[in-house]
C-alpha cells in the first residue's frame, strides 16, 4: 500500500512543477502527518533550483520546514498521538523523485523521533518557518560568542539576517544591520535592529563608528556578497572582533586577509541548525520573544507556488518570508 499526496518538485535545473507522488505507509517507529504549512527557503531551496547547491539529484522535491498534524501511526510509537500538531523537516517518498529533503508535500511519512511539538501559542504558519530562527540562533547563540553590551553588524536581510539580528539584540548587543532593499531594511527597523544602513546611499563604516569608535565587536554575514565581505573587515574593532560566516557560498569567494591577518579576526561558520536550538526557538516564538509572523509577505497555494520561484531566481523583491498553504 503507498499513499499519494502532492508535492512541489523540481524535475531538473531550473524548473517547477505541483506533482503527484507516492508515499509509503508509515513503518515502525513512523507517523503519518497532514501538511498545514510548509516554508520556503529563500536561500536554499533557490540554490538549489538553480543547481548551485553541492550534490542536487534531479528529480528532486525541495524543502526542509513544515508543520502538520500527526493522523496515522506506525507500530512502536510512543509519546505521539493522533491530532497532535508537529513540525517535521523530512518525508519518505516512493515515486522516483529524491527527496531533497522532501519538505514541500501535502502528506508525510516520517520517523516519530524526528518531529517536534508545537506549542499552543504558536501559529502554525510561523512555526513552518522554524528553520530561519533555528539557524539565526544557531550562529548567534551556540556556534560564535556574543556579549551584553557590543555592537554587532549583520550584513544581509532575508529571514536568515533578520533573525541573526533578532538573536544578537535578545542576547543584549547592540546591531546594525545592512542591505541594499530599503523595504526589508523596514521590517528590520520595526522587529530586528537597533539601527538599519543601505550601503547604496550610507558609509556602513561610517555609521558603526558613529556608535563605537573603534568599530564592531562582531560581524554576521548572510550575504555571501564577495564586495560586502571584504569591506566589512574595515568595519572590526583592531583586536579580538568575532566573524559569523553564516551565508551559503556556493561559488569561490575571493577574501583579503590582510586586513583579517592584521585585526586577529576569529572567524566561525556555522551551518545547520541542532535540536536544541529548534526546542528553544519554538518556545522563543511562542513566547513572542521573535518575530516570525510579520516577517511573512506571501501565503501561496501550491498552483502559485512555481511562479513564485520564478520570481524569487529572478530577485525577490518584495517576498521576504514565504508559506505554502497546502489545506485545501
Amino acid at each position: 500500500m503507498s499513499i499519494t499526496c502532492d508535492a512541489m518538485a523540481f524535475p531538473q535545473s531550473g524548473q517547477v512543477e505541483l506533482a503527484e507522488i507516492e508515499l509509503p505507509e508509515p513503518g515502525s517507529g513512523q507517523v503519518g502527518v497532514r501538511t498545514l504549512y510548509s516554508g520556503i527557503s529563500n536561500g536554499t531551496d533557490v540554490w538549489v533550483l538553480t543547481g548551485l547547491y553541492m550534490d542536487v539529484p534531479f528529480p528532486i522535491v525541495p524543502g526542509y520546514q513544515k508543520v502538520g498534524i500527526v493522523d496515522r501511526l506506525g507500530p512502536d510509537v510512543k509519546g505521539i498521538r493522533e491530532g497532535d500538531r508537529v513540525f517535521l523537516s523530512f518525508t519518505e517518498i516512493d515515486s522516483p523523485l529524491h527527496p531533497f529533503w522532501g519538505g514541500h508535500t501535502s502528506y508525510s511519512v516520517t520517523d516519530a523521533d524526528g518531529v517536534l511539538p508545537v506549542p499552543d501559542e504558536l501559529d502554525s504558519k510561523d512555526a513552518a518557518l522554524l528553520v530561519m530562527p533555528a539557524t539565526g540562533y544557531h550562529g548567534a547563540a551556540e556556534v560564535m560568542p556574543i556579549n551584553s553590551g557590543e555592537l554587532v553588524v549583520v550584513i544581509g536581510q532575508g529571514l536568515i539576517g533578520q533573525f541573526a539580528a533578532q538573536v544578537s539584540r535578545m542576547r543584549g548587543a547592540k546591531v546594525i544591520v545592512t542591505d541594499v532593499s530599503d523595504s526589508r531594511l523596514e521590517y528590520s527597523r520595526r522587529y530586528s535592529a537597533d539601527c538599519v544602513v543601505n550601503p547604496l546611499h550610507e558609509d556602513v563604516g561610517e555609521v558603526v563608528r558613529s556608535h563605537k569608535s573603534d568599530g564592531a565587536d562582531a560581524i554576521i554575514d548572510t550575504s555571501a556578497n564577495e564586495k560586502a565581505l571584504n569591506e566589512s573587515f574595515e568595519w572590526m574593532k583592531p583586536r579580538g572582533g568575532r566573524y559569523c560566516l553564516q551565508a551559503y557560498y556556493p561559488d569561490l569567494t575571493c577574501l583579503d586577509l590582510y586586513m583579517p591577518h592584521v585585526r586577529e579576526i576569529t572567524f566561525y561558520s556555522p551551518t545547520g541548525v541542532t535540536d536544541e536550538g529548534m526546542r528553544r526557538c519554538l518556545a522563543l516564538l511562542a513566547a513572542g520573544d521573535l518575530k516570525v509572523g510579520p516577517l511573512i509577505t506571501h501565503t501561496l497555494t501550491p498552483q502559485q507556488t512555481p511562479a513564485a520561484f520564478e520570481q524569487l531566481v529572478e530577485g525577490p523583491g518584495e517576498m521576504l518570508g514565504l508559506v505554502i498553504d497546502w489545506q485545501q
